[in-house]
């Protein structure tokens, strides 16, 4: 059974009450999901549709139509508490969000930052994650499982997944990603986007996208200078250098690596936790 859906009042109808409406059409139980519950949650950084997903019971007899998608499954989730739309738990609504993407390359890097951007504003967790991701089959199933091990490193950006992938390719040891680096005393110093724990090596990879405002920029230019102050040696390098002049980045850090090598973080007084 379906209902019909009445807006009272002028204007052009919100973007939740968009979603509102589509989960009362279904006229029982349903939550949106997707990159439509991420955008009601104002995820930053996740490249949005205009399409409304919304997941619905096997039973449920209403269609998709036009931008309205309705997806049956036979999991349906709890939606979480105090949610007007009911929304289903954010790990749900990436991992249903990253299946319906493509397999090409732009699609990939949407799911990948999806996935990324989640975690890293704490709308979910990884091993919540990894339990929604169990539950896909297929080519589907590998590609959310090789993002899942991505974010599971400890990386929470699109343009450090790129650093990372940069390294794994180019032989340099694997780096700490945002390990949470403390004083002797105990006081936080760090979370530096990939540290070198042995070496007391850090490299920054600074995107516009969180680190563009004049704000940003200070904020960024004092903590690079409270890590050299610690003794750490730091290095920034933009995404664009990542994509483009890899070899370059690599050669670098290679050379700082080789020229620090017997200053580990303990010589530093300075002890490390890693990113969870």
């Amino acid at each position: 059974m379906t209902s019909a859906v009445v807006v009272l009042g002028e204007g052009v109808p919100s973007r939740g009450q968009v979603a509102m409406a589509a989960v009362l059409h279904t006229g029982g139980r349903a939550v949106v999901t997707g990159l439509t519950a991420l955008e009601l949650a104002a995820t930053p950084n996740v490249r949005y549709s205009p399409d409304v997903h919304v997941l619905v019971s096997r039973e449920c007899g209403v269609r998709s139509a036009g931008r309205f998608l309705y997806e049956r499954t036979g999991r349906l989730p709890e939606a979480l508490p105090l949610r007007i739309p009911p929304t289903a738990p954010y790990a749900r609504a990436v991992v249903d969000a990253c299946k319906r993407l493509p397999d090409d390359a732009r699609a990939r890097a949407t799911a990948r930052a999806t996935a990324l951007a989640a975690v890293q504003h704490r709308l979910c967790g990884v091993g919540e994650l990894r339990r929604e991701a169990a539950y896909l089959r297929g080519r589907a199933a590998a590609r959310m499982g090789a993002i899942v091990d991505e974010v599971e490193s400890g990386v929470r950006s699109l343009p450090e997944a790129d650093f990372r992938v940069l390294v794994q390719t180019s032989g340099l040891p694997e780096p700490l990603w945002n390990a949470r680096v403390f004083r002797a005393d105990g006081q936080f110093l760090c979370a530096p986007d990939a540290l070198w724990e042995d070496e007391g090596v850090v490299v920054e990879v600074d995107s516009v996208a969180y680190h563009g405002s004049e704000a940003q920029r200070i904020d960024t230019f004092e903590r690079a200078e409270r890590m050299r102050a610690a003794g750490l040696t730091v290095v920034s390098v933009l995404p664009r250098q990542v994509r483009d002049e890899g070899a370059a980045v690599v050669q670098l850090v290679r050379n700082l690596l080789y020229a620090v090598r017997q200053r580990p973080l303990a010589h530093l007084g300075l002890s490390v936790r890693k990113a969870v």
